[in-house]
Formats: structure tokens, C-alpha cells, sequence
């Protein structure tokens, strides 16, 4: 949950104009009290400085989740694994943080520091549900777990889509430039289009996995999970049109949108582990 609020602070940090409010100095504020370990009383300083010491108290959660999973007995290596593998992309998401500080907030390197975000999100929820033994599949309950899985790869390229196109304003919803194909010669506006055009058949794929979900009498955890991703992502739609309508301009709105869209992507996971007998409960039941 910390890492998840994370993601959102960041969104809001971007959002609203203050991922520059240290400047380019890392991971100390440039003109702030105690040599930098204290932001100033301004409100773009404030926001970056919050969003920098809640990276690193994350950080610190995942290392401490870590060692949890490490000393637990019987030892889960389904727990472990991932554990592992969160505290080696929080390396790499403390690395791109100070790169997108001293590369000026490239939107490139914005997008890979929310990409590895989400993952590390992937991770801890697969070390929330993992379980110490597998779970009995059937060949349908493997490529039941395949249809989840790239509904959740779907969402991710949504999500990744959209942080490339967050500074890039383009008018009209949900028509880009109010246009069935706009043009695509201009890539601002092919990346809109794509990002819609995406988000559009996400969401349409979600109501049909929900619905099959529903008629192959999954069971009700792997159920609630589905219905959560597709809720949130309808809500997400909406949020998506007034980031439109307000001009990309709303701090809040962009945080927002972050977290529904981290949240369709954890539950699918959580889905697809429970139906591919990774986590907690047997394929079949409703533990």
C-alpha cells in the first residue's frame, strides 16, 4: 500500500509542476534548511521532498519484507523470490529517480521510472498471496490464467501509454481532436490516439474476461479480483476524460489516475496468481 501511495505522490509530484522543486541536486534539496536534508517553506520543494523520504522509507518496507520472507519457516520461495526481486528494482527505481532529476524530467525517463514502479507493485503482490505449494491446474485453468495475464499486460501498456502523453495536450474525448483518425503524422497526436485507441479495447476486454469469469464459476477471491480491476478502470476512463478537459492541469487528477491505474494492474495480478495456483487457496475453492 505504501509502495502504491507512492506511485500516486509521484503522479502528483509530476502533475503539479513540482518534480523540479529541488532542482537538480539528489537526493538532498538545493537551497533547503540543513544543508538540503529540509526543504524550505515552498510548496514545490515540500512536494518532491516528501515524494523523495517516501521512496526511501518504501525502500526500507521492502527490505524489511524481505528479510521476513527469508526467515519465515518453512522458507516460501514463492514469497522470497519476488521479495528478491522488488529490492533489486528499488535499486534501479532509486537510480532512475536521480536520473530524471539530473536529465531534467525526460518524459522517457519519467515513463521507465513509473514502469519499474508498477512492477515493483506486481511483485509485492505476488509476495502478499504466494503460497508454499501449487495449486492442482487443469490445461483450462492454465490458459484461463494466460487471459488474465494479458488482460494485465493490456493495462500496463495503457498505463505506460499514458505516461508518455501526460504533458502532451491534445483537445477533443473521446475522439482525439474530435476526429475518428486524426493525424497521425504528428506523433503528440499518434500517441494520444494509440493511447486511447488502447485503453478502449482494455476496457472492453475487461468486461469480457469479467463476464466469463462470472459464467465458468471461478472462484469468488479470483472473481472480486476481476471485478475490482474493471471497476477501477471504468472510473479510470472517467478520470481520463476530465484530465482532458482540464487541460492536463490538475496535480490531483494526474495522482489519481496513477492510482486506479496501478490498482487495475495489482488486482490482475492477484488474479491471474490465484487462478494459476500461486497463491493463497487451490484452484476450485474459496479459500
Amino acid at each position: 500500500m505504501a509502495t502504491v501511495f507512492l506511485i500516486a505522490l509521484g503522479g502528483y509530484t509530476r502533475g503539479s509542476g513540482s518534480g523540479y522543486g529541488c532542482e537538480d541536486l539528489w537526493p538532498m534539496c538545493e537551497n533547503g534548511l540543513l544543508g538540503g536534508l529540509l526543504p524550505r517553506l515552498d510548496f514545490h520543494m515540500i512536494i518532491e521532498w516528501a515524494h523523495r523520504w517516501v521512496a526511501a522509507l518504501v525502500g526500507v518496507l521492502i527490505i524489511v519484507t524481505t528479510i521476513s520472507a527469508w526467515r519465515s519457516r518453512p522458507r516460501n520461495l514463492r514469497a522470497v523470490i519476488p521479495a528478491l526481486s522488488a529490492v533489486g528494482a528499488i535499486v534501479v527505481e532509486a537510480w532512475l529517480g536521480r536520473m530524471v532529476v539530473k536529465g531534467g524530467l525526460a518524459a522517457d525517463l519519467v515513463s521507465l521510472h513509473l514502469t519499474v514502479s508498477v512492477a515493483i507493485v506486481a511483485l509485492l503482490a505476488l509476495v502478499m498471496v504466494a503460497d508454499e505449494s501449487p495449486g492442482v491446474r487443469s490445461s483450462q485453468d492454465a490458459a484461463w490464467t494466460w487471459w488474465i495475464g494479458i488482460g494485465a499486460a493490456g493495462a500496463y501498456a495503457v498505463l505506460l501509454l499514458g505516461s508518455l502523453v501526460h504533458n502532451l495536450y491534445v483537445p477533443g474525448w473521446p475522439l482525439v481532436g474530435d476526429r475518428v483518425v486524426p493525424d497521425l503524422g504528428n506523433s503528440h497526436v499518434a500517441l494520444h490516439w494509440s493511447h486511447r485507441l488502447v485503453a478502449a479495447i482494455g476496457l472492453a476486454y475487461l468486461v469480457v474476461l469479467a463476464i466469463m469469469n462470472a459464467r465458468r464459476k471461478r472462484p469468488r477471491s479470483e472473481q472480486l479480483m476481476v471485478v475490482v480491476s474493471l471497476v477501477a478502470y471504468a472510473l479510470n476512463v472517467g478520470l481520463g476524460a476530465a484530465h482532458v478537459f482540464t487541460k492536463v492541469t490538475s496535480g490531483g487528477l494526474v495522482a489519481a489516475h496513477l492510482l486506479l491505474s496501478t490498482v487495475v494492474c495489482a488486482a490482475l495480478i492477484v488474479a491471474a496468481a490465484r487462478s494459476g495456483g500461486y497463491a493463497n487457496g487451490s484452484i476450485g475453492t474459496d479459500a
